[in-house]
């Protein structure tokens, strides 16, 4: 089997020199373009899978050749024409129909890929890899009860898999099937420990659990294997703040802004944090820091899309956190400009629009009728 993803099972052929002339002999090209293919040498395999399919219309690994030879060359429409003509060759041939499962799939086709993925898990029921890219299908198309499914089924037969294992957690914490999750992680740990996305995930697990000293174990553990992962530290610093640990929460917070400084959650959570401790001053510097990163970060994608300034519902909570500490600053014509903003996004606020009611109505400039 020979497919864009999965190592090559061609046999190594020795490649006779008499064939080279035998330019009308099927077996010859496809001996010799075999032979080319198993040495990586596709450019010189081009003309012997042209003349092949050239000599016999039907030969389906052909056109699946010809469609890995022009995956290669980044012709992909050329390629799924290819993957698409082995199949009406012989649609049984399941290599392409791998190979044209994993194209659409990195086009974003997902309904394409999974009806190919399909009949490759038809005709090998064990193939917990084709199972594992179907699950990431699903989940890309919001399918998550599908999605679990794959990802339990790539799992079952494969357990030491760790991709499989962990996107399954993920899905698991979720739907908040936490027992179940920590006991596939806790498994994975047993034999690899030094994985930090394994330590992450139980790190949240416990966190959400409200059992904040276990959390900061596998956190810390995460950060001695990955000292740059943000969600680590911003995730330490929620545990500190629940301990009552303001002062560690700090830290852990700005050090999350320091790797990230596009990090809404580390922003968030720190403006937060001084808001409580009535640090207004901090609290506004903080989260004003976030939206002038956020406001030279639209500049610059703007360049590459016109939707580069859409707000979205994430904004929301640092809007209103960001007017609140503006009232408490007694600044409250930003007070209004940001929750207006907020408002913007989500009209339905009630809270915010009493909050609004209730701001000192903006001084209006006279306007002089005399004429100069």
């Amino acid at each position: 089997m020979l497919n864009l993803m999965k190592k090559n099972s061609l046999q190594t052929v020795p490649i006779n020199e008499n064939l080279k002339d035998n330019r009308t002999d099927f077996e010859a090209n496809v001996t010799l373009a075999n032979a080319n293919i198993e040495k990586g040498n596709w450019d010189e395999a081009y003309p012997y899978l042209k003349t092949a399919i050239e000599i016999n219309p039907d030969y389906s690994q052909g056109y699946n050749h010809l469609g890995i030879f022009c995956t290669r060359k980044k012709k992909y429409t050329e390629a799924i024409n290819n993957f698409k003509k082995a199949l009406q060759a012989d649609f049984s041939l399941t290599e392409a129909h791998y190979n044209l499962a994993v194209l659409h799939m990195e086009r974003k086709e997902y309904n394409m890929a999974l009806s190919h993925f399909k009949e490759v898990v038809l005709a090998n029921p064990d193939d917990h890899e084709t199972y594992y890219l179907m699950g990431l299908c699903c989940v890309h198309n919001k399918m998550e009860i599908e999605a679990e499914s794959f990802f339990s089924e790539s799992h079952r037969l494969k357990p030491e898999s760790i991709p499989s294992a962990i996107s399954l957690c993920k899905l698991l914490i979720r739907k908040n099937d936490y027992t179940k999750a920590k006991n596939i992680l806790l498994h994975i740990l047993m034999s690899n420990p030094s994985l930090p996305e394994v330590n992450l995930l139980l790190g949240i697990i416990y966190h959400l659990q409200k059992k904040y000293t276990r959390a900061m174990h596998y956190l810390r553990k995460t950060l001695l294997i990955d000292k740059n992962n943000i969600e680590a530290y911003n995730l330490l610093g929620e545990c500190c703040v629940d301990s009552g640990m303001d002062k560690q929460a700090e830290t852990f917070f700005a050090m999350a802004i320091k790797l990230d400084n596009s990090y809404l959650e580390a922003f968030y959570n720190l403006g937060n944090l001084y808001y409580k401790q009535e640090k207004y001053g901090d609290a506004v510097s903080t989260l004003e820091e976030f939206m002038k990163n956020k406001e030279a970060s639209d500049s610059i994608n703007s360049l590459w899309s016109e939707n580069a300034h859409t707000e979205n519902d994430e904004m929301v909570p640092l809007y209103n956190l960001l007017g609140h500490c503006y009232k408490m600053a007694k600044n409250h014509l930003k007070a209004r400009t940001v929750w207006e903003k907020s408002l913007a996004i989500q009209p339905q606020q009630q809270d915010i629009k009493a909050l609004l009611a209730d701001l000192p109505q903006p001084l209006h400039k006279r306007i002089s009728l005399v004429i100069d």
